[in-house]
């Protein structure tokens, strides 16, 4: 059997309701089928993600039972055979040419350690909160500042050589393994690439409730990479580090009505609050959210 010239790695949890969206597009793809594989590891669903990935053809499933979602990527390290490894969301949906994109960039640029492609929102379809969708598309996803190690896994093609010479994500991390993985590789003399026609589209947080959850899980990754040596006061500090930055970025945005800016602001202290509370948690000997 010959070898995928890249492995699409995939990691799920109770996935069920988005995950045929993304394995439906990785079969639209340019790239002709042979030339990649489709690693789907499940990370202890219990709504029947299993079965409805194994039901698209080509398409190889494993199960890790290790909680956490850089355990999964891990176990799909080990299992891929391809030259080129790319990593996306079960929730995602990757562009037809997104891998021949991440092929023609890996030839452009042989030396990168990660090639970070384009994240482009979009809404489900579900009831959407408006301002909670502007606000993801403010802050989230910044790939296009890679090279600061902002490389989402939600678009991440990497030479396998890489993580073979570096290793793979650290499973203690049940958020922002992302950012330390790719300031990992960066450190390693690999430089990391933003290639913006490498696109993928994601669905927003559609309300409050969802900014919440990811905020508390955000905070939980930021809790877990900090130095233990005045963990909380560095965490705080950098929570007001970021509100500030964030706060500057809604006034600064043009074409944006006064109200708007005021909501957003509201927004943005809001989760800051929802951050600190969660940092509280955490040092009191609670564990960081992983969803």
């Amino acid at each position: 059997m010959s070898r995928p010239l890249i492995s699409v790695i995939i990691p799920v949890w109770n996935g069920r309701e988005v995950i045929g969206r993304c394995l439906a597009a990785l079969q639209e793809q340019s790239l002709p089928p042979e030339t990649f594989e489709v690693i789907v590891v499940d990370n202890g669903s219990s709504d029947g993600t299993v079965d409805l990935a194994r039901s698209f053809a080509g398409v190889a499933v494993h199960v890790e039972s290790r909680p956490g979602s850089y355990a999964a990527r891990n176990l799909g390290l080990g299992l891929a055979r391809g030259t080129y490894v790319a990593f996306t969301d079960a929730d995602c949906r990757p562009a037809p040419c997104w891998l021949e994109r991440a092929l023609d960039a890996a030839e452009r640029h042989p030396d990168a350690g990660v090639l970070a492609g384009k994240i482009s929102l979009f809404e489900e379809g579900r009831e959407t909160n408006p301002l909670c969708a502007d606000y993801e598309r403010l802050f989230s996803f910044p790939q296009s500042f890679a090279a600061r190690g902002n490389c989402a896994t939600a678009n991440w093609t990497s030479r396998r050589e890489v993580f073979d010479a570096v290793g793979g994500f650290n499973e203690r991390l049940k958020s922002g393994g992302d950012r330390e993985m790719a300031l990992r590789i960066r450190d390693a003399g690999h430089p990391l690439v933003y290639v913006p026609d490498k696109i993928v589209w994601h669905p927003v947080r559609a309300t409050r409730d969802d900014l919440v959850r990811k905020r508390q899980r955000l905070s939980g990754g930021r809790w877990d990479r900090t130095e233990p040596s005045a963990r909380l006061a560095r965490v705080l500090g950098m929570t007001i580090y970021d509100t500030a930055r964030r706060l500057r970025r809604v006034w600064a945005t043009a074409d944006m009505p006064i109200g708007r800016k005021v909501a957003l602001s509201r927004l943005t202290m809001d989760l800051s609050v929802v951050a600190t509370r969660e940092f509280w948690k955490l040092s009191q000997g609670h564990r960081s959210a992983r969803q």
